[in-house]
């Protein structure tokens, strides 16, 4: 069983959209944001089924992926040094999704994961060296999914977390690791009748442990350039989403953004100086329709719009890095 698709139309199921809008891998995937140069921000637009990015102040949109109707490229996550993006791509609404690779400037596309047939690749992440890539490997079908690590050129792949089904079923899925290289940030679905929770392990995959309240239904961590912050948001498969900041022990949850109910916030990505975060906002469509991409500082003060319709209209899976600024 899949985590509920809520927040994106269906044509977005390629990655469970493990998000949480209203129709309902992953509008809100997770990330980690290093430190460096405040850069470009990557999104998807599930409107199009394409990968944008774009200055911090709205202005250099670009489209980086341009794949046939039908295609869907999602959840692209920086290379510390900004120079790659990896995400996840299916060509056609029948081929599972594999892990991709491409330049900031969308070019030299090629597909890194080519194994295990009929399994989902979704959800990948850079670590801090660039040369290792966590994701979200998911049964075939409407299968559970675990998080597994693969070396940057794609070899190497092992599983970090078991599939769970049955009695115990649970879905494991935005995988991110820490700046320092040590531990990984994810979300377990369904675990103990909870419908989702920020957990956080060793780098080699042992001792989970869910760092956020259950009453949260917290997801897709992203953690801050000094690895003393992870931001997530609430409410996972339900409308009314907020933004939180959380210490990796669970101490000090800080929210950021407002309940606005029945409107939402999703999938917060800190900047690569760890002054503002950027996220996903439905609150302009009181249908739902739509999100636009804000950013915020920590403490939810200085907000701004950076990309609204008509320019795009479905934003999801922002990710901020450090490619060099585009000049007007």
């Amino acid at each position: 069983m899949k985590p509920t698709n809520r927040r994106v139309p269906a044509r977005v199921g390629l990655s469970l959209v493990l998000i949480a809008i209203v129709l309902g891998p992953a509008a809100a995937s997770a990330h980690a944001t290093y430190a460096g140069p405040v850069g470009r921000i990557a999104f998807s637009d599930y409107t199009t089924g394409q990968i944008y990015a774009v200055n911090p102040d709205g202005t250099g949109l670009r489209q980086l992926t341009h794949g046939k109707p039908g295609s869907v490229a999602e959840s692209a996550s920086w290379s510390p040094n900004g120079k790659r993006l990896i995400f996840a791509f299916s060509p056609t609404p029948e081929t599972p999704a594999r892990i991709w690779v491409m330049g900031a400037d969308g070019r030299n596309r090629h597909r890194l994961s080519r194994d295990a047939k009929g399994f989902r690749d979704l959800a990948p992440s850079y670590g801090p060296s660039g040369r290792v890539i966590v994701f979200a490997r998911c049964q075939p079908g409407d299968g559970v999914c675990a998080i597994w690590r693969m070396r940057g050129d794609g070899s190497h792949k092992r599983h970090l977390t078991p599939y769970r089904t049955g009695t115990r079923e649970a879905v494991d899925f935005d995988p991110a690791i820490s700046p320092n290289g040590k531990r990984i940030a994810f979300t377990r679905f369904y675990a103990g009748g909870i419908q989702s929770r920020v957990f956080v392990m060793g780098i080699d995959g042992r001792h989970p442990r869910p760092i956020t309240p259950a009453v949260l239904e917290a997801d897709a961590p992203d953690w801050s350039p000094s690895g003393k912050l992870l931001a997530f948001g609430t409410n996972s498969q339900r409308v009314g989403s907020s933004i939180f900041t959380i210490k990796p022990n669970g101490a000090g949850l800080s929210r950021v953004t407002p309940d606005r109910y029945p409107q939402t916030a999703i999938g917060p990505v800190f900047s690569p100086r760890a002054d503002r975060l950027a996220f996903s906002d439905d609150r302009r469509y009181s249908d739902h329709c739509c999100l636009d991409l804000f950013s915020v500082s920590l403490d939810g003060n200085r907000e701004r719009k950076v990309v609204f319709g008509p320019k795009s209209r479905g934003v999801v899976n922002p990710a901020w890095g450090s490619a060099p600024l585009l000049r007007r």
